[in-house]
C-alpha cells in the first residue's frame, strides 16, 4: 500500500507512550493506539486490555494484530464472530467488515484513506468505550483528518485534509497539499489549523 509522505519513515517509537486520546472540536474523541497487537476486553480489564468496552465481555475477549499491512483478529478468552460465524483461529480483517465480540458488541474495521495503512475501529452508538471516546484509531504511518469520508476523522467544517503523524516522541501535522511546513502537535496544547482544532493527551 502506498503511504502519505512523512519526514522520516524509519524513526522508531521507543521510549514514549503507545496510546493517546485525540480531541477534535466538532468530531469528538478518539483513542489512538500505536502497537502491532492490541487486545479488547470488558469492564474488569482496564489494566489488561488495550481497548476497554463497557459491556459483558471477558477481560481479554480478543486480540487484533498487524503484520506487513495485514490486520488480523483472534479470540482469546471470549467469542468472536464474523458474518454471524464464530471463529476459532486467527482471521484476516477486511475493510468495512463488522465483527462481533461476545453476543452483541459489534465493531467495524475501516481503512478509509487509500494512501494510509492506518485503521479505524468504530462501534454502535449504544456501545461505550473506555476511555469514553467515539472510535479507535490504529496508527500505522499517518492519520488523515478532514471533511471527506475517506478521512480517519471526519471534520465537516474543515477547510481541507490534514495529515497527522508521529515521529519518535513527537507528533506533527500539516495539510495534505501545498508546500506547508510540519507543525508540532504538543500533547496537552490546543492546535488550530485549516478549520480544525485539536488537543492530544497521553493516555
Amino acid at each position: 500500500m502506498m503511504t502519505l509522505s512523512t519526514p522520516n519513515d524509519q524513526v522508531r517509537h521507543s521510549g514514549s507512550p503507545d496510546s493517546w486520546v485525540l480531541w477534535v472540536d466538532g468530531s469528538g474523541g478518539f483513542l489512538i493506539v500505536d502497537q502491532s497487537q492490541v487486545t479488547i476486553g470488558g469492564p474488569a480489564s482496564e489494566r489488561e486490555a488495550t481497548i476497554g468496552v463497557q459491556a459483558d465481555l471477558h477481560r481479554r475477549e480478543a486480540a487484533l494484530s498487524r503484520h506487513r499491512g495485514e490486520y488480523r483478529i483472534e479470540p482469546l478468552d471470549g467469542r468472536v464472530s464474523i458474518a454471524e460465524q464464530m471463529i476459532t483461529e486467527t482471521v484476516s480483517l477486511r475493510a468495512g467488515e463488522p465483527f462481533t465480540l461476545g453476543s452483541h458488541v459489534r465493531f467495524w474495521f475501516h481503512q478509509p484513506h487509500p494512501l494510509s495503512a492506518s485503521a479505524k475501529l468504530s462501534v454502535e452508538p449504544r456501545t461505550r468505550l473506555r476511555p469514553h471516546v467515539d472510535a479507535v484509531l490504529w496508527l500505522d504511518d499517518t492519520l488523515v483528518l478532514g471533511p471527506s469520508d475517506d478521512c480517519h476523522v471526519q471534520v465537516p467544517h474543515a477547510e481541507g485534509p490534514l495529515v497527522l503523524m508521529r515521529r519518535g516522541a513527537r507528533w506533527q501535522v500539516k495539510p495534505t497539499v501545498g508546500k506547508v511546513a510540519w507543525r508540532a502537535l504538543t500533547p496537552g496544547r490546543r492546535l488550530d489549523g485549516l478549520g480544525i482544532s485539536m488537543t492530544l493527551e497521553p493516555r
